[in-house]
């Protein structure tokens, strides 16, 4: 059976931000083709599609590279989503309801058990959810679609991240920290340490890792 396009573009995908299709390395347009049975077109569109939304490039004569982020974009990555995600999460706290606070609650019980030492993408999961939570609650349009432009990025660095204890253990604490915030509808508060969690991500992942996982 023949899958639909958007089927395809979300396996590619999937497997781009699970590193089956590492960075750097070359997507075939026959061998997807082949490997989904579609014809040229159909794959052209979702290829280009992936272009669009960052985790592909085209290189003019040559085809099509997965995304291999440079020190200069991951720090613009991160740098933008101070700004869009600090505002997040000061509106989330003025438009806060009951329904947020129980997935709050949640969260901070989830991640209170989580061995990160153990597995550390667990941390990198709940951490996600909590980003995509304030991001709803905040309910801004253009936030929202900031944000979904920068998440396609963020999940080439959480490649990256996932791979180191020491980062999600940090981000462990970060979360609990910004969670608490929430839970006090500190808007000032919950604003400042989302902005440091992000900048002290940042630097760790560039310190700890851009030598060794681009070399």
């Amino acid at each position: 059976m023949v899958l639909p396009k958007e089927n395809i573009y979300q396996d590619l995908k999937q497997k781009i931000i699970g590193e089956e299709l590492s960075p750097g390395q070359w997507v075939i347009e026959r061998e997807i083709c082949a490997m989904y049975g579609l014809s040229r077109t159909p794959v052209r569109e979702v290829l280009r599609k992936l272009v669009s939304d960052d985790f592909l490039e085209l290189q003019p004569a040559k085809g099509y590279l997965v995304r291999k982020l440079s020190w200069e974009e991951i720090l613009a990555i991160f740098q933008a989503r101070e700004a869009v995600e600090g505002m997040a999460a000061r509106l989330a706290c003025l438009k806060s309801n009951q329904e947020f606070f129980s997935h709050l609650k949640e969260l901070r019980e989830q991640l209170e058990k989580a061995d990160i030492e153990q597995n550390p993408s667990e941390g990198v999961s709940l951490g996600n959810r909590l980003h995509n939570l304030i991001i709803e609650t905040a309910d801004n349009f253009l936030l929202s679609q900031f944000y979904q432009k920068l998440q396609n990025l963020a999940a080439l660095t959480r490649n990256i991240t996932k791979k180191s204890t020491s980062i999600e253990r940090k981000s462990k604490e970060d979360h609990l920290a910004i969670i608490h915030a929430l839970e006090e509808k500190n808007e000032v508060k919950s604003e400042q340490l989302l902005r440091e969690h992000l900048r002290t991500t940042c630097r760790l992942l560039l310190e700890t890792f851009y030598k060794s996982y681009y070399p």
